[in-house]
């Protein structure tokens, strides 16, 4: 049995420098951009030796997760990154522009080596599985010229991965985790195929086969329209998103999101397991892309509830 208790008690430490939802609404409410970035500095987001203030925020977060969590929770964890910059990496070559400000650190797969290998379309460099999901990306768009169709092959296989990872950890949490995203992905997807009106055979290679939903019912329903997948919706545990794609796509999106904070506002509670832990990561990434959309928000001089509208809920 996985011991956790060291993690977990340092994850409770760590938990009261989290921003509140109070913070988030203050920091919503600064009447300039400045006001804004002062109250950010404030609590905690600095740019000392001249580092981006969310890049140092980020590599704090992940120094830490490395120190309370086992190797599997690391992993699963990190996989996200690895897809991102494969994204990244493939739009970049083929648009012929400098992607190394597009990738992300703190993958599983060092960010410059899967660009450079794309470039290179040299892939033994990478592991075997993200050098073969990097190998038929580029394949694809080399036939297609279709950068949608590159996208979702590469979202699904991130999900696949996350569920492999978390399958081979043993851990029951992390298996909860893997499907909770995978249902939230797949429902994302079927409803920007439901609203842009893609057919059956479109929809039926977008939607990832994995999770808890009954995907083939879920196709069915998005090739109906919103109305139809709303309805499918209602019939799951993921309900309150009905409502939502009725209102608009970002009030949907943004339900995605926080059905995900609401298990984890569950999952900080045990005390026995990796749950705290993943808990807190996603509430600590979830915060510095409030804390980052905000400020974006505010330097382009947008309406805070526009700005409102796009932020996800906190759990604490």
């Amino acid at each position: 049995m996985k011991e956790f208790t060291y993690g977990v008690a340092r994850v409770r430490a760590k938990e009261t420098s989290l921003m509140t939802r109070q913070d988030i609404e203050q920091l919503l409410s600064a009447d300039s951009y400045d006001a804004a970035l002062r109250f950010a500095r404030d609590h905690g987001y600095r740019d000392d030796g001249g580092e981006d203030i969310f890049a140092g925020a980020q590599r704090e977060l992940w120094s830490f997760i490395e120190e309370v969590a086992d190797e599997e929770t690391v992993k699963v964890l990190r996989l996200p990154i690895d897809y991102h910059n494969v994204k990244a990496s493939v739009k970049a070559v083929f648009s012929g522009i400098d992607g190394e400000d597009l990738l992300l650190g703190g993958g599983t797969e060092d960010k410059n080596e899967i660009y450079t290998c794309v470039k290179a379309r040299e892939f033994k460099e990478l592991g075997k599985r993200i050098g073969e999901v990097c190998e038929e990306a580029v394949t694809i768009l080399n036939q297609t010229q279709d950068g949608q169709l590159c996208d979702i092959y590469i979202d699904k296989a991130m999900l696949a991965a996350i569920e492999d990872a978390a399958k081979k950890s043993g851990d029951a949490f992390l298996k909860k985790y893997a499907d909770l995203v995978a249902d939230t992905s797949n429902l994302k997807t079927a409803y920007r195929c439901a609203a842009s009106e893609k057919n059956l055979s479109f929809i039926e290679n977008a939607v990832y086969d994995g999770g808890t939903l009954n995907t083939s019912a879920l196709k069915k329903a998005a090739s109906s329209g919103v109305d139809a997948l709303a309805e499918f919706a209602e019939a799951t545990a993921y309900s309150d998103c009905a409502e939502c794609m009725k209102v608009s796509a970002a009030s949907f999106e943004r339900q995605c999101a926080d059905e995900i904070t609401h298990f984890m506002e569950k999952a900080r509670y045990e005390s026995f397991s990796s749950a705290p832990i993943i808990a807190y990561h996603y509430a600590k990434t979830a915060e510095i892309n409030a804390v980052r959309l905000i400020l974006s928000g505010k330097m382009n001089r947008l309406g805070d509830e526009m700005i409102r509208e796009r932020v996800r809920e906190t759990y604490v």
